[in-house]
């Protein structure tokens, strides 16, 4: 499946691979692994399309909810652009238990990418810088 999804700065990128790390370690769902941390926006190709992110901050929620395929952080604060629907970060392919508590991480988002994934892996496709506070 294509993905369009918001790549994170290296900061909160290895501080939530540290996070899912320890998901891994206390539920033993590899499926963590198959993809890099990211804001899923959508399951359709849209990367050159006008994305908007405002300043590039981020908030989600600590509750992992299942978007019909993943399991995702639903974004509860940040510019979205229009064709997000169901926006958040990529935390599993399987549904993730409703008592696990994620932390709260500052997280900052400053490229787009276009994914390819399987059940297992994924190809970066494409990828682009995008311009914080000017939503280009």
């Amino acid at each position: 499946m294509q993905m369009t999804v918001l790549t994170l700065d290296e900061a909160p990128r290895l501080s939530w691979r540290k996070a899912l790390t320890e998901y891994y370690r206390k539920t033993g769902d590899w499926s963590v692994y198959s993809l890099f941390p990211c804001i899923l926006l959508s399951f359709d190709d849209h990367f050159a399309s006008q994305i908007p992110i405002g300043n590039g901050l981020y908030e989600f929620s600590g509750k992992a909810t299942w978007n019909g395929c993943l399991s995702i952080l639903s974004v509860e604060a940040g510019v979205l652009p229009e064709f997000a629907v169901n926006a958040g970060l990529y935390v599993s392919d399987k549904k993730v238990e409703n008592t696990y508590e994620f932390p709260a991480i500052r997280t900052t988002a400053g490229g787009v990418a276009l994914v390819e994934k399987d059940d297992t892996s994924f190809k970066v496709l494409r990828f682009r810088r995008l311009r914080k506070d000017r939503g280009l």
